[in-house]
């Protein structure tokens, strides 16, 4: 771990955070077990917190962590972690949701320098491939957050809209097999850019 590369993580987390209702950020730690970069961490946290006096700001140790994921979902806003500990709790954040599949993911380069990446959460599915059956709302996500990035949030907002209600049991929209249902990727496609089209 770096100063540079941990304040640059950490920036984007409280600005995200601070810009968002409930202005709650967790950090996700271990400085109890891992004696040397994880302290450090911690350090870092609390010197950015200083900055963004309106943002509330608690840590948990990532073991404890995982667990009031599964308990208390929605006491979370904004976690930042360590890439092992942020990879671990980005495939366990949506797994608790049902499915990992409706779950967006970005590689960010904050100063653009360098283009960014964005993809679902699960990246990419061999074992779904050529079957038409992998559920296209991470990926349709994960282009809405492309979009943001790009200044385009109007484009961004008008994508979240069908995605938020595709997946739900109510909503009359066809379900991906992931969530229990018999529709196609196709299906879901066409039920998405249907809902964006009728806004």
């Amino acid at each position: 771990m770096s100063r540079v590369s941990v304040d640059r993580v950490l920036k984007f987390a409280f600005e995200l955070a601070q810009s968002r209702p409930k202005k709650h950020l967790t950090s996700a730690t271990k400085s109890n077990g891992i004696a040397i970069t994880m302290p450090y961490w911690d350090e870092r946290v609390s010197e950015m917190a200083k900055r963004y006096p309106e943002v509330t700001v608690d840590k948990f140790h990532m073991d404890i962590l995982t667990a009031h994921f599964v308990q208390w979902s929605d006491f979370f806003d904004v976690v930042v972690g360590s890439n092992l500990f942020g990879d671990s709790l980005s495939d366990l954040g949506p797994a608790c949701t049902g499915t990992i599949a409706i779950a967006p993911s970005a590689n960010l380069n904050p100063e653009r320098k360098f283009p960014s990446l964005f993809e679902p959460v699960y990246g990419y599915g061999p074992d779904v491939a050529s079957q038409s059956i992998a559920n296209p709302i991470g990926q349709i996500w994960s282009a809405a957050m492309m979009l943001a990035l790009l200044g385009y949030r109007a484009a961004h907002d008008a994508m979240l809209q069908p995605i938020k209600q595709v997946p739900q049991p109510c909503s009359g929209a066809p379900r991906a097999a992931d969530l229990v249902g018999t529709a196609s990727t196709q299906d879901l496609g066409q039920a998405s850019t249907e809902l964006l089209q009728s806004k």
